[in-house]
């Protein structure tokens, strides 16, 4: 039985549904966001333990994959839409196993908690309640009979898990040992990733924006929902103002490196590429735009902390 079992996974689960299931091609933003919390814990306290990083880099990633497969596939058994249960979830798509790929994630979520037990061994019990609080998030995104990505929070939620959260945790295991976790380190992480976790939440709402008549059909009533496309595109447009400015009041604050005010460029740059969402609210034609301006942005702002921390 068992090695029947295994021939049914190898025929469905080639390299090209993994991919997609997973969306692994989303992994090098896990790079950057380490990145961040390794060069904040450096300049504020001239230390980074990175084995710790290293492992909480590993759980990261590994948690990040079942996230996505547990998403396709709650998504899926929450679907009221044939259209998307049969044509845009990968699950229909495909015609995957619904069970295989539920056993995929759960398989992917076991795994993950192998280097977060061995980082909770290493670094204490604060690590083991921030990474609680990161796995209900992610399981609880899609899972569940009112599940996160359902409700108007949903872009805050995973804005602030995606974009600071992951961040704080990098710093308290890059510290530990050298200095406490308090809670002026706490606010000043906060404060050096809101950048990062505004614009996130733009490219969330422009996700959720885009998605709204699927949503809406599907039982998913989002923050775009209440806005409108109109409304959230203001607010997608005034965020992306905020988060690409907050760089200067960092560095009028004289938490960051000079170096980090450059970013603040990449304003007029990103605003361009996003135009073609702010007239056309579409997942297919105009939304990567946005996913391919905010890259630019989380790109060069944690390289350049980096640089101001390490050179």
């Amino acid at each position: 039985m068992i090695l029947e079992g295994e021939f049914h996974v190898k025929q469905w689960l080639t390299w090209p549904v993994f991919y997609e299931l997973t969306e692994i091609y989303t992994a090098p933003l896990n790079v950057l966001w380490f990145v961040l919390g390794a060069a904040i814990a450096q300049y504020h306290v001239g230390t980074v333990d990175w084995g710790n990083v290293a492992l909480c880099l590993v759980d990261v990633f590994i948690f990040d994959l079942a996230v996505n497969v547990a998403d396709n596939y709650y998504d899926y058994r929450h679907a009221r839409d044939r259209a998307y249960r049969e044509q845009t979830n990968p699950i229909g798509r495909l015609h995957l196993p619904v069970a295989g790929v539920g056993r995929l994630a759960g398989g992917l979520y076991a795994l993950s908690a192998v280097p977060g037990l061995w980082l909770v061994a290493r670094t204490g019990w604060p690590v083991l309640a921030l990474g609680a609080v990161g796995y209900v998030v992610g399981i609880f995104y899609t899972a569940g009979p009112h599940p996160i990505n359902a409700t108007p929070v949903s872009e805050t939620v995973v804005a602030l898990a995606i974009a600071y959260l992951i961040q704080l945790t990098c710093v308290y295991v890059s510290i530990y040992g050298r200095q406490p976790l308090t809670w002026s380190i706490v606010g000043t992480t906060f404060l050096l990733c809101l950048p990062l976790t505004l614009i996130f939440f733009t490219l969330q709402l422009a996700n959720d924006t885009a998605d709204r008549d699927e949503d809406i059909a599907n039982r998913r009533f989002t923050l775009a929902y209440y806005l409108g496309k109109r409304g959230a595109v203001r607010v997608i447009q005034g965020l992306l103002v905020l988060g690409s400015l907050w760089p200067l009041v960092n560095l009028w604050l004289g938490i960051a490196p000079g170096i980090t005010g450059l970013a603040v460029i990449l304003l007029p740059v990103m605003w361009r590429g996003m135009r073609p969402f702010f007239a056309v609210q579409d997942k297919q034609r105009t939304f990567m735009t946005t996913v391919k301006s905010a890259s630019l942005f989380f790109l060069a702002y944690p390289l350049l902390f980096a640089v101001g921390a390490w050179v």
